[in-house]
């Protein structure tokens, strides 16, 4: 079971993160957005993961694969998780990290299903993502289990310290993957992110 903290934009809530557990902190690296990190943030929380086991992912959406192939060197990212309809083999030959690929379910559950067996591990949320908007793990727990599958996927959307004990109890589930729920008035709130691995590892 992975924890990733995502959408930080500051080393301080970073440091929080990776002291607090998380297996993997995400920055957003799609321009002009709300969460959007600075280039030299970016660069700085690159450093504090440096040598540990966590691990640094960069979340893009529709870009260039030039682009975000130069980001991932720039930043030093250790994966790349992309968020709009790319295809995610074009990247993989172009960026040489793993790659986590954004479904929405139940649109992408057809997706799921390719995607096993290789390299590239996938994440449901809601279309835009960011939104706090949560899925029916109901529906998407009871698909999983008629699927045959056996990969596994991340979930996010809506996920908080109050709810991740019984997210990661839907069928499928082997990581999940939060923003809007570790914050307090659009910032990240330390307490809240510390709450969620605490809350998430209790299981």
């Amino acid at each position: 079971m992975v924890v990733k903290i995502c959408g930080l934009q500051t080393v301080e809530a970073a440091q929080v993160a990776i002291e607090s557990g998380a297996d993997f902190v995400g920055v957003i690296c799609v321009p002009n957005r709300k969460r959007t990190v600075d280039a030299e943030v970016a660069k700085s929380i690159s450093k504090l993961c440096s040598g540990k086991s966590v691990k640094l992912v960069g979340v893009f959406r529709n870009q260039a694969k030039e682009d975000v192939a130069k980001i991932a060197r720039d930043y030093r990212l250790d994966v790349v998780q992309l968020h709009g309809d790319e295809d995610w083999k074009e990247y993989d030959s172009f960026v040489p990290l793993p790659i986590i690929k954004r479904l929405v379910f139940p649109r992408d559950v057809g997706i799921l299903s390719k995607l096993q067996d290789t390299d590239c591990q996938p994440l449901f949320d809601s279309e835009a993502g960011g939104t706090g908007e949560k899925l029916n793990w109901q529906s998407i727990g009871k698909w999983y289990s008629d699927s045959g599958l056996s990969n596994g996927y991340i979930l996010a959307g809506g996920l908080n310290p109050d709810n991740v004990k019984d997210a990661l109890k839907v069928p499928g589930v082997i990581g999940v993957d939060v923003s809007g729920g570790v914050e307090s008035d659009g910032v990240k709130d330390s307490e809240k992110i510390q709450t969620f691995l605490r809350n998430a590892r209790s299981l």
